[in-house]
């Protein structure tokens, strides 16, 4: 093999490669020899045939095989010392008596030194939690902690219905997918494609067959843009009644009188907002390293991140009644490039730290995602199981863990702040389209425009 051309353009690396004809020559020698050793050819006993012979009989092969491998060397021989950020491609250039010449085109995984972050600070706030969001708890509680009667009317919104469930996945009925006594709240947005609207109008004994349309951009490779099919058996509705805010509420709930219920209450309130300010704070340590980290990321990372930042921000545009500017896409560009190099920054400082993610923290996080769709457990687990699909799950929990090793090196400064003023802080960071026209103002000033040569700056926010 020789390196005839070699250039570098940032993280991209282009090679033109001459595989020679001794190397093919070389592989070809080799499998001819392997091959007289297994070959059984007519008149001569097993592997004593002569080469000459074998090579009439499986030359060809032989030589298409050994010009992939003598390729397949010397790309491996290249890449080998290369810390190559994903895939790399070959373009054949042409074959002549000296041999065979491709392009080989990669990028590779940037250097960067990791940064002492011991000197920052940042503001991590404390809620003062007043009676109000107590209350508000309390009754949360007692909306989710009903009185069921069962009742003789058909399903309608806001009852609990128990089930006999079977699915079918991929169109084809899999054995042992049956879930007995499911209970499902009418009304619940806790299962995919309005599961629960299926339901509606049916009695005790009915039976209903019905499909749930996984959406296209599903995380589950193997389920997205699927159909699972479901036969739900009703077994028995109920009416919901809602407890008097007395002791007999509180028992209910597995408490003596409504004074422990209270201090539950303070409890599940606090961690709320706890659990806010750790995102919010999160967020301003990561905000902060994408803007003083600055390296050149590989643009094969950066395009399959990019087009999943566009289809989320996009949706999330049409959801909102605004537009997708040409501004907004550019944005989108540099957030999934900020998101690629925050992976290699995280990357690295687990590495330094030797943090990983432990198996019972994946299991519990792929036992969260398989809870959200009944009768298709097994098949989530099997979808995770594979390499590719569980970095799905190890990457947020291994980003949390680097974040909370990263936030003890630094000054973490506490600040009081109401609930009203957290959830403004929370809700801000999320604005990605505060500042973008709305559609119906769009189409409106560009009316104007064609009819009077300008665009109104008025929008519909």
């Amino acid at each position: 093999m020789k390196i005839l051309d070699e250039s570098i353009a940032g993280l991209k690396r282009r090679y033109k490669i001459l595989v020679t004809t001794d190397d093919i020559e070389t592989v070809a020698a080799a499998k001819l020899a392997e091959t007289a050793k297994k070959a059984r050819l007519d008149g001569f006993r097993s592997g004593k045939a002569p080469l000459d012979v074998v090579k009439r009989m499986y030359g060809d092969g032989i030589s298409v095989e050994a010009k992939q491998q003598a390729l397949s060397d010397a790309v491996k021989s290249i890449l080998k010392d290369q810390r190559v950020a994903s895939s790399h491609k070959t373009e054949f250039v042409e074959e002549n008596t000296d041999g065979i010449i491709i392009n080989l085109d990669f990028e590779v995984i940037p250097s960067f030194e990791l940064l002492d972050i011991s000197g920052w600070e940042f503001e991590k706030y404390v809620v003062e939690i007043q009676d109000d969001e107590i209350d508000k708890t309390i009754e949360e509680l007692r909306k989710e902690h009903q009185k069921w009667s069962e009742s003789e009317k058909r399903v309608e919104e806001g009852q609990k219905v128990v089930v006999d469930l079977e699915s079918c996945a991929f169109q084809k009925k899999i054995k042992g997918k049956e879930i007995k006594d499911f209970e499902i709240i009418i009304g619940s947005t806790s299962l995919v494609d309005n599961f629960w609207k299926n339901l509606i109008g049916a009695a005790p004994g009915d039976v209903r067959e019905f499909q749930v349309h996984y959406p296209t951009d599903f995380i589950v490779k193997e389920l997205a843009g699927k159909n699972t099919s479901y036969k739900a058996t009703i077994k028995k509705i109920f009416d919901r009644a809602k407890y008097e805010l007395n002791d007999e509420f509180a028992k209910a709930l597995g408490f003596d009188d409504m004074g422990k219920v209270r201090e539950r209450a303070l409890i599940i309130v606090t961690e709320k907002y706890e659990r806010i300010s750790k995102d919010v704070l999160h967020r301003n340590l990561l905000e902060k390293m994408s803007t003083v980290y600055d390296f050149d990321v590989p643009f094969c990372m950066v395009e399959p991140e990019n087009r999943v930042v566009c289809r989320q921000i996009s949706e999330e545009a049409a959801r909102l009644g605004k537009q997708f500017t040409p501004d907004i896409e550019e944005e989108c560009l540099k957030l999934a490039k900020e998101h690629v190099r925050l992976g290699f920054v995280v990357a690295e400082e687990a590495n330094r730290r030797k943090i990983s993610v432990s198996n019972d923290e994946i299991t519990r996080a792929i036992n969260v995602v398989a809870s959200m769709y009944p009768g298709q457990e097994k098949a989530i687990w099997d979808i995770y199981s594979q390499g590719g699909n569980l970095q799905v799950i190890i990457g947020p929990i291994l980003e949390k863990k680097v974040v909370e090793a990263l936030l003890s090196e630094t000054k973490v400064i506490e600040k009081k702040c109401s609930v009203a003023e957290l959830v403004a802080i929370d809700e801000e960071q999320f604005d990605f389209f505060k500042d973008a026209p709305g559609i119906v103002a769009a189409e409106s000033n560009n009316q104007m425009a064609l009819h009077d040569g300008q665009n109104s700056g008025d929008s519909i926010r």
